[in-house]
């Protein structure tokens, strides 16, 4: 990887002395932080599967079946996606941040989690409606989880191999300023408010079909969060309050869900 301004430059004129001295990082150091931080990351997610899997044992329905219904429900929403891209790949690029099609997804992705609450309620018309929606919640979100983990060992895997796109990408986290802790930080968050919004939304479908009119307005404000932010500088992302939208709406879907849980 060549040396970027920041990597060459020198830091003092003697190099022995570095007291009272605060310089940037270079392409070596971020690249060491990134791969600590994804290797961990890559650890910390599988794991909030485990303790997800572990809360939900307590409730759970007389067939656990309906996991593998969850599992398809994640399954069919992560092929929405997919569709989604290659549509806006192979038509306009730009129709990528365009919020009318961003809605549209979302509405299919709540129209498939009604499917998939309704087909459960069918085939276990024994079993309690909030126990089968936690679990099928639960099962989409491991879709999910499993995807993060992926898509973490395969960046590791790119920005530790020396090549064109570790060098553009660390090229790019320089100029804009971008650290390493931030990003695996920020990750993070967008993982669990994915686990804790996946089924936060599956209870509160199957708990009132009216509902779903919220969890496609609390869908829409997630993506439209990313767009926001996606818009901002990268160096000032992390200190953006949207940054956090995507976490926030997770938990404010969760706890709606406990609250109907409790309520109802």
């Amino acid at each position: 990887m060549p040396d970027t301004p920041a990597a060459s430059a020198p830091h003092c004129d003697d190099p022995h002395d570095h007291t009272g001295h605060d310089h940037p990082p270079t392409g070596a150091d971020l690249v060491r932080d990134l791969v600590k931080g994804l290797s961990i990351q890559a650890l910390l997610i599988p794991a909030v599967g485990v303790v997800l899997l572990l809360a939900i044992l307590p409730v759970a329905p007389l067939s656990p079946v309906t996991l593998l219904l969850g599992i398809g429900l994640g399954a069919a929403q992560l092929i929405s996606l997919i569709a989604t891209s290659l549509f806006v790949a192979r038509t306009r690029t730009q129709l990528a941040v365009n919020p009318g099609l961003l809605a549209v997804r979302s509405v299919v992705d709540e129209l498939l989690r009604v499917a998939a609450v309704l087909l459960a309620i069918l085939l276990w018309p024994a079993d309690i409606r909030s126990e089968l929606g936690i679990w099928v919640g639960a099962g989409c979100a491991l879709v999910w989880l499993i995807l993060a983990t992926a898509q973490t060992v395969t960046t590791r895997q790119r920005i530790a191999r020396p090549g064109e796109w570790s060098e553009e990408a660390i090229s790019t986290l320089l100029a804009h300023r971008v650290g390493a802790r931030s990003t695996v930080v920020m990750r993070l968050l967008d993982v669990l408010g994915t686990v804790m919004f996946q089924v936060g939304a599956t209870v509160l479908v199957i708990l009132s079909p009216v509902l779903v009119i919220g969890t496609v307005v609390l869908s829409i404000g997630v993506g439209l969060s990313t767009l926001v932010l996606h818009r901002r500088p990268p160096a000032g992302r992390s200190r953006s309050p949207w940054a956090y939208a995507p976490f926030g709406l997770g938990l404010l879907a969760l706890l709606l869900a406990v609250f109907g849980l409790n309520v109802l």
